[in-house]
């Protein structure tokens, strides 16, 4: 498999992951454009989780034209976005300010290959202790913990709490290709994050860590129960989105930078 290649499965892979997460939601919906974009409206308030996403190489202007059409019944006052895989072009990028979408975004599209989806070495026990600068043990969280894992994202990300929890309820929580982790030292919730599961595929969302908690080791023993749990569930790679802030973050993970998106939001 070519890396070009493998770039673009991961990017199919995600898109799915978006079509699958707002297919479970119960004001969720999602509709294909005639060259395969989606649009997707999950109802949250963060502008990236509504919208219209295309993974092709050249992203076709009149099918995302046709599905800002489309989206307007369903976001109204929500925010939403464009995101693309290509460039945008001075068309799409007109049709958007059209919409009220006036900035322009780029995000680092980073991958890892799991050794082919292999696990390496004896399956990890569920909880798991990381020894470094601070001992944290690592763990799935239920679906009955969705207020934990939005408590600390909320706060990692200086964010209402409800933002999360509105989203990643008990229902999302407890899908089989969904899987929230939290990472404690000494009995409390310092870290958390979220993996989706599709195609072979394990799509990393969501790593935040408590801020008197950050450079410690917690946010990497969360990443590394994550991988570690995809490489036997058969997962062959691994894909994020990632913020300026977080890059180096993912590169000492291992991840690396394939490409850049752009997204167009409010």
């Amino acid at each position: 498999m070519t890396n070009e290649h493998a770039v673009f499965e991961a990017a199919e892979a995600f898109q799915a992951a978006t079509e699958q997460l707002t297919g479970i939601l119960p004001n969720g919906f999602h509709e294909r454009g005639p060259a395969d974009a989606l649009l997707a409206v999950t109802g949250s308030m963060i502008p990236v989780l509504n919208g219209i996403m295309s993974v092709a190489d050249e992203p076709d202007a009149e099918e995302i034209k046709l599905l800002c059409e489309k989206a307007e019944p369903h976001v109204q006052q929500l925010p939403w976005s464009i995101r693309l895989r290509g460039e945008a072009g001075a068309e799409i990028t007109a049709l958007a300010a059209q919409h009220g979408l006036s900035t322009q975004l780029r995000q680092p599209f980073m991958l890892l290959p799991l050794a082919d989806g292999r696990a390496e070495g004896r399956e990890a026990d569920p909880r798991q202790e990381h020894s470094g600068p601070e001992s944290v043990t690592v763990r799935p969280l239920g679906d009955d913990e969705y207020e934990t894992f939005a408590a600390v994202l909320g706060t990692a990300f200086g964010a209402p709490p409800v933002i999360i929890s509105s989203l990643y309820t008990p229902h999302v929580l407890s899908q089989p290709f969904i899987k929230a982790y939290v990472a404690e030292a000494d009995g409390a919730p310092v870290a958390a994050g979220l993996a989706i599961v599709t195609e072979r595929h394990v799509g990393l969302a969501n790593i935040g860590t408590l801020p008197e908690h950050r450079r410690r080791g917690a946010g990497r023993a969360v990443v590394e129960a994550i991988l570690r749990d995809a490489r036997v569930a058969g997962a062959h790679t691994a894909y994020l989105h990632s913020s300026d802030e977080a890059l180096a973050f993912f590169e000492e993970a291992g991840f690396r930078t394939e490409e850049s998106w752009v997204a167009f939001t409010a």
